[in-house]
């Protein structure tokens, strides 16, 4: 990943993948994911999920957990 890509969005990557750490353990890669997803539109504002879907379409989400990504691009399929 090319610092100069990540710089600025440290915070995003930090608090998306403290999320996924909390729904990683849930039964299912789809609930998981969408659990992630879910609490990204409830508690993230409009400007920050934009920046974390900037963010992935720009670097492919590199730095963030797997089951992360995949609720972002859930997220930007569904804005």
């Amino acid at each position: 990943m090319n610092i100069v890509m990540k710089e600025g969005y440290e915070d995003l990557i930090f608090m998306a993948n403290q999320i996924g750490d909390f729904f990683k353990n849930y039964p299912t890669t789809e609930e998981a994911v969408e659990g992630i997803a879910n609490h990204l539109r409830k508690f993230w504002s409009p400007s920050m999920r934009q920046r974390i879907i900037g963010y992935v379409e720009k670097t492919e989400g590199g730095d963030l957990a797997p089951l992360v990504r995949l609720a972002v691009e859930k997220l930007k399929s569904s804005s």
